[in-house]
Protein backbone atom coordinates (compact mmCIF):
# COMPACT_ATOMS: atom_id res chain seq x y z
CA UNK A 1 0.00 0.00 0.00
CA UNK A 2 1.14 3.53 -0.55
CA UNK A 3 -0.16 6.83 0.69
CA UNK A 4 0.11 10.49 -0.25
CA UNK A 5 1.27 13.26 2.09
CA UNK A 6 1.59 11.10 5.20
CA UNK A 7 4.58 9.80 7.01
CA UNK A 8 4.64 6.00 7.02
CA UNK A 9 5.66 5.78 10.68
CA UNK A 10 2.34 7.25 11.91
CA UNK A 11 0.08 4.95 9.92
CA UNK A 12 -1.40 1.81 11.39
CA UNK A 13 -0.54 -1.41 9.58
CA UNK A 14 -3.29 -2.78 7.36
CA UNK A 15 -4.41 -6.38 7.26
CA UNK A 16 -5.89 -8.06 4.21
CA UNK A 17 -7.12 -11.66 4.55
CA UNK A 18 -5.14 -12.01 7.80
CA UNK A 19 -1.96 -10.84 6.11
CA UNK A 20 -0.31 -7.63 7.27
CA UNK A 21 0.48 -5.13 4.51
CA UNK A 22 3.32 -2.67 4.89
CA UNK A 23 3.19 0.94 3.72
CA UNK A 24 5.46 1.79 0.80
CA UNK A 25 6.41 5.01 -0.99
CA UNK A 26 6.23 3.38 -4.38
CA UNK A 27 4.23 0.53 -5.91
CA UNK A 28 4.47 -1.19 -9.28
CA UNK A 29 1.09 -2.30 -10.58
CA UNK A 30 0.60 -3.79 -14.06
CA UNK A 31 3.88 -2.28 -15.24
CA UNK A 32 3.05 1.24 -14.03
CA UNK A 33 5.05 2.64 -11.12
CA UNK A 34 3.04 4.77 -8.70
CA UNK A 35 4.96 6.94 -6.26
CA UNK A 36 3.35 8.56 -3.24
CA UNK A 37 3.70 12.00 -4.82
CA UNK A 38 2.24 10.77 -8.15
CA UNK A 39 4.92 12.53 -10.22
CA UNK A 40 5.58 9.42 -12.36
CA UNK A 41 9.31 10.23 -12.36
CA UNK A 42 10.18 6.65 -11.44
CA UNK A 43 7.91 5.33 -14.17
CA UNK A 44 9.59 7.64 -16.68
CA UNK A 45 13.01 6.30 -15.70
CA UNK A 46 11.75 2.72 -15.85
CA UNK A 47 10.32 3.42 -19.33
CA UNK A 48 13.65 4.87 -20.43
CA UNK A 49 15.58 1.78 -19.34
CA UNK A 50 13.04 -0.60 -20.85
CA UNK A 51 13.00 1.35 -24.13
CA UNK A 52 16.79 1.32 -24.55
CA UNK A 53 17.05 -2.39 -23.73
CA UNK A 54 14.53 -3.09 -26.51
CA UNK A 55 16.30 -0.68 -28.90
CA UNK A 56 19.59 -2.53 -28.39
CA UNK A 57 17.87 -5.78 -29.30
CA UNK A 58 16.35 -4.51 -32.55
CA UNK A 59 19.12 -2.08 -33.51
CA UNK A 60 20.47 -4.35 -36.25
CA UNK A 61 17.03 -4.18 -37.88
CA UNK A 62 16.63 -0.39 -37.81
CA UNK A 63 20.19 0.91 -38.08
CA UNK A 64 21.84 2.37 -41.17
CA UNK A 65 23.06 -0.86 -42.78
CA UNK A 66 19.82 -2.75 -42.30
CA UNK A 67 18.22 -4.26 -45.40
CA UNK A 68 14.73 -3.32 -44.22
CA UNK A 69 12.86 -0.56 -46.01
CA UNK A 70 11.97 2.70 -44.27
CA UNK A 71 8.35 1.58 -44.10
CA UNK A 72 9.32 -1.60 -42.25
CA UNK A 73 11.61 0.31 -39.89
CA UNK A 74 8.83 2.77 -39.10
CA UNK A 75 6.45 -0.15 -38.63
CA UNK A 76 8.91 -1.69 -36.15
CA UNK A 77 9.02 1.60 -34.28
CA UNK A 78 5.24 1.92 -34.18
CA UNK A 79 4.58 -1.70 -33.20
CA UNK A 80 7.47 -2.45 -30.84
CA UNK A 81 9.04 0.73 -29.46
CA UNK A 82 6.28 3.32 -29.27
CA UNK A 83 4.00 1.09 -27.13
CA UNK A 84 6.80 0.99 -24.55
CA UNK A 85 6.88 4.79 -24.47
CA UNK A 86 3.12 5.17 -24.28
CA UNK A 87 2.16 2.26 -22.02
CA UNK A 88 -0.65 3.46 -19.73
CA UNK A 89 -0.20 7.00 -21.02
CA UNK A 90 -3.88 7.64 -20.28
CA UNK A 91 -2.93 7.59 -16.61
CA UNK A 92 0.48 9.26 -16.50
CA UNK A 93 -0.14 11.62 -19.45
CA UNK A 94 -0.44 14.62 -17.15
CA UNK A 95 3.00 14.18 -15.71
CA UNK A 96 5.41 17.10 -15.56
CA UNK A 97 6.56 18.59 -18.85
CA UNK A 98 10.15 17.55 -18.09
CA UNK A 99 9.18 13.86 -18.10
CA UNK A 100 7.24 14.26 -21.34
CA UNK A 101 10.24 15.98 -22.91
CA UNK A 102 12.47 13.07 -21.90
CA UNK A 103 10.10 10.62 -23.51
CA UNK A 104 9.88 12.80 -26.62
CA UNK A 105 13.68 12.87 -26.81
CA UNK A 106 13.71 9.05 -26.78
CA UNK A 107 11.36 9.06 -29.74
CA UNK A 108 13.47 11.69 -31.52
CA UNK A 109 16.65 9.65 -31.02
CA UNK A 110 15.25 6.42 -32.41
CA UNK A 111 13.74 8.23 -35.40
CA UNK A 112 17.15 9.77 -36.11
CA UNK A 113 18.69 6.30 -35.94
CA UNK A 114 16.05 4.92 -38.32
CA UNK A 115 16.46 7.73 -40.87
CA UNK A 116 20.18 8.34 -40.32
CA UNK A 117 19.30 12.04 -40.18
CA UNK A 118 22.24 14.47 -39.89
CA UNK A 119 22.48 16.79 -36.91
CA UNK A 120 21.10 19.83 -38.76
CA UNK A 121 17.76 18.20 -39.68
CA UNK A 122 15.05 19.33 -37.29
CA UNK A 123 13.06 16.74 -35.38
CA UNK A 124 9.78 18.17 -36.68
CA UNK A 125 10.91 17.47 -40.25
CA UNK A 126 11.76 13.88 -39.37
CA UNK A 127 8.34 13.44 -37.73
CA UNK A 128 6.54 14.99 -40.70
CA UNK A 129 8.43 12.93 -43.28
CA UNK A 130 7.70 9.68 -41.46
CA UNK A 131 4.10 10.71 -40.63
CA UNK A 132 4.67 10.16 -36.91
CA UNK A 133 3.02 12.39 -34.35
CA UNK A 134 4.78 13.81 -31.32
CA UNK A 135 4.51 11.84 -28.10
CA UNK A 136 2.18 14.48 -26.61
CA UNK A 137 -0.20 14.22 -29.56
CA UNK A 138 -0.04 10.44 -29.41
CA UNK A 139 -0.88 10.46 -25.68
CA UNK A 140 -3.76 12.82 -26.33
CA UNK A 141 -5.12 10.54 -29.06
CA UNK A 142 -4.78 7.44 -26.86
CA UNK A 143 -6.52 9.17 -23.97
CA UNK A 144 -9.38 10.37 -26.13
CA UNK A 145 -9.96 6.84 -27.47
CA UNK A 146 -9.72 5.37 -23.95
CA UNK A 147 -12.31 7.72 -22.44
CA UNK A 148 -14.63 7.41 -25.44
CA UNK A 149 -14.57 3.62 -24.99
CA UNK A 150 -15.41 4.05 -21.31
CA UNK A 151 -18.45 6.11 -22.28
CA UNK A 152 -19.72 3.20 -24.39
CA UNK A 153 -19.72 0.76 -21.45
CA UNK A 154 -22.99 -0.30 -19.90
CA UNK A 155 -21.60 -0.60 -16.39
CA UNK A 156 -22.83 2.44 -14.37
CA UNK A 157 -19.78 2.40 -12.07
CA UNK A 158 -17.43 2.70 -15.01
CA UNK A 159 -19.56 5.40 -16.64
CA UNK A 160 -19.55 7.44 -13.45
CA UNK A 161 -15.75 7.73 -13.69
CA UNK A 162 -16.06 9.96 -16.76
CA UNK A 163 -18.21 12.48 -14.93
CA UNK A 164 -15.71 12.72 -12.09
CA UNK A 165 -14.43 16.26 -12.48
CA UNK A 166 -13.18 17.17 -9.02
CA UNK A 167 -10.85 20.11 -9.49
CA UNK A 168 -8.83 21.51 -6.64
CA UNK A 169 -7.06 23.93 -8.97
CA UNK A 170 -3.63 22.38 -8.49
CA UNK A 171 -3.75 18.92 -10.03
CA UNK A 172 -5.37 17.84 -13.28
CA UNK A 173 -7.00 14.45 -13.77
CA UNK A 174 -6.36 11.93 -16.55
CA UNK A 175 -9.63 12.77 -18.30
CA UNK A 176 -8.25 16.27 -18.85
CA UNK A 177 -5.70 14.89 -21.32
CA UNK A 178 -8.47 14.08 -23.75
CA UNK A 179 -10.19 17.43 -23.24
CA UNK A 180 -8.46 20.78 -23.06
CA UNK A 181 -5.23 20.57 -21.15
CA UNK A 182 -1.72 21.85 -21.25
CA UNK A 183 -0.91 19.07 -23.72
CA UNK A 184 -2.86 20.99 -26.36
CA UNK A 185 -0.56 24.01 -25.99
Amino acid sequence: MFCKDHSNKFLKPLTFFDKELSWENQVKYLGLIFHSKLTFRQHSKYNNDKFWSKVHRILPLVALHSHLSFNNKVLLFKQVLRPILSYYAQIWGLTAKTHLKKIQSLQNKILRIITNAPWFVRNEITHNDLHIESIEDHIKKLSRKFFLRIAERKNPLINSQIEYAHNNGKYLYPTEVSKTSRLSN
